[in-house]
C-alpha cells in the first residue's frame, strides 16, 4: 500500500474525513484486504495511546473558568449556583463529547452477542469454518474447525450477496485458528443472507481482486 492509503486509514479511523470521500474509501475498504488491515493496525494503534493514562479529576478552578466563559459571573451566581448543578452538567456533557468522538473514531467497539452465524463447510466436512458476526461491534469472528490451506497455497474467504461478484474479506492466516476483522458498513450491510465462501488461491491471495481457485467450502448466513 502507499504512504496516501496509510495517511487515508489514519483519517478514517480518526473521522476526520468528508462524508463524500469516507464512503469512497469504504467503498475501497470491501474490496481491499491490505487497506482493511491498515485500518485496523491505525484502530489498535489509536487505542493503545490511552493505555497506562490514570484518570485524575480537575481542579475546581477549572469549572468556575470554564462556567464564567460560557455564562458570564452574574450567571454562574444567579443561575447555577442556585441549582447547584454546574460542574455535574458541564462534567456530563464533556463526558458524553468525549465517549461520541472515541465511538466514532472506532477506538472503543463495545462487544455483543452475535446475531448472525454461517458454517463454512465443504461436502465432505474436510474444511470448516464458522463466523459470527455481531452487529453491535461490527466485527465478524471466524474459527478454522477442520482443514487447512495446501503447502504454498492460501485459502481465501469471500462475501457473496445475491448476483453480487464476490468480494474478499480476508485471505486466511497459515495454521491460524481464530480470526477477527471489522466489516465495513457495505460489507456488513451485505451480510444477512449472504453466502460465505472459501477458495484455494496462491499464496498470500487472489492476485486479481475475485476468486482464482476452486471453491472449497460454502454457507449461508442466517439469523440466530
Amino acid at each position: 500500500m502507499s504512504e496516501d492509503d496509510r495517511v487515508q486509514a489514519g483519517e478514517y479511523v480518526l473521522g476526520l474525513m468528508d462524508p463524500p470521500f469516507a464512503r469512497a474509501f469504504e467503498a475501497r475498504l470491501a474490496g481491499e484486504a491490505a487497506l482493511r488491515a491498515l485500518v485496523a493496525g491505525w484502530e489498535e494503534d489509536f487505542a493503545a495511546l490511552t493505555d497506562g493514562i490514570a484518570p485524575e479529576a480537575p481542579p475546581h478552578s477549572v469549572w468556575h473558568a470554564i462556567t464564567r466563559e460560557l455564562f458570564g459571573d452574574e450567571a454562574r451566581r444567579s443561575f447555577w449556583s442556585r441549582i447547584g448543578l454546574g460542574q455535574a452538567l458541564i462534567g456530563a456533557a464533556a463526558a458524553a463529547a468525549i465517549a461520541f468522538a472515541v465511538m466514532q473514531a472506532g477506538l472503543l467497539t463495545p462487544g455483543g452477542q452475535p446475531e448472525y452465524r454461517a458454517t463454512v463447510a465443504a461436502e465432505d466436512q474436510s474444511l470448516q469454518f464458522t463466523a459470527e458476526y455481531d452487529t453491535e461491534s461490527g466485527n465478524l469472528h471466524l474459527t478454522r474447525v477442520a482443514g487447512d490451506a495446501a503447502p504454498g497455497r492460501s485459502l481465501e474467504l469471500w462475501l457473496i450477496a445475491g448476483n453480487e461478484p464476490p468480494v474478499s474479506i480476508m485471505v486466511w492466516p497459515s495454521g491460524a485458528d481464530r480470526e477477527e476483522i471489522l466489516l465495513p458498513a457495505p460489507m456488513a450491510a451485505a451480510l444477512p443472507g449472504a453466502t460465505l465462501a472459501i477458495s484455494d488461491e496462491p499464496e498470500g491471495g487472489s492476485p486479481t481482486g475475485a476468486p482464482t481457485g476452486p471453491v472449497l467450502a460454502t454457507g449461508e448466513v442466517v439469523p440466530l
